[in-house]
């Protein structure tokens, strides 16, 4: 007699062990749950900074000039307006940076835009902005000249 409870007392330890992961694991959700709103993405603004010429340096000559023009791209609204205000200083570390990467020739040798680049100039805004602020960088090479003394 004993062992036939116990024998119950398992099975109804199974069923009921079994009838609750599929309860809260398998079972198909209600249709009356309430449906979270996705909060709208905000559109994107892009501010241009004006073409800037750096100069490529090899042995203390500078070999080449090259002209870019950098585009960043931030929500509309308050973040548009911060990159406004602080556009000059993003404009400065921007160049400080790049006369940093092509001083390297690693990177000159691969072109003078790479992932590596915009990566690096994206880290840049998020030291002046704050992180996430500047969605995207784009870097365009307007033109690439040798110095008359060359």
């Amino acid at each position: 007699m004993k062992k036939i409870i116990i024998l119950i007392a398992i099975l109804l330890l199974l069923g009921g062990g079994g009838f609750a992961g599929w309860w809260f694991f398998l079972k198909a959700p209600d249709s009356e749950e309430e449906i979270i709103e996705e909060i709208p993405e905000i559109p994107s603004a892009f501010l241009e900074f004006p073409p800037t010429v750096i100069h490529l340096i090899k042995e203390g000559i500078v070999t080449h000039h090259v002209t870019v023009k950098i585009t960043i791209e931030v929500a509309e609204g308050p973040d548009l307006i911060n990159a406004e205000r602080w556009q000059i200083r993003l404009q400065n570390d921007f160049m400080t940076e790049l006369h940093s990467l092509y001083y390297y020739r690693y990177f000159t040798q691969n072109g003078y835009t790479s992932e590596k680049i915009t990566k690096r100039l994206i880290d840049v805004a998020d030291k002046v902005m704050g992180k996430g602020v500047v969605r995207n960088v784009e870097l365009l090479v307007e033109g690439i000249t040798k110095p008359s003394n060359s």
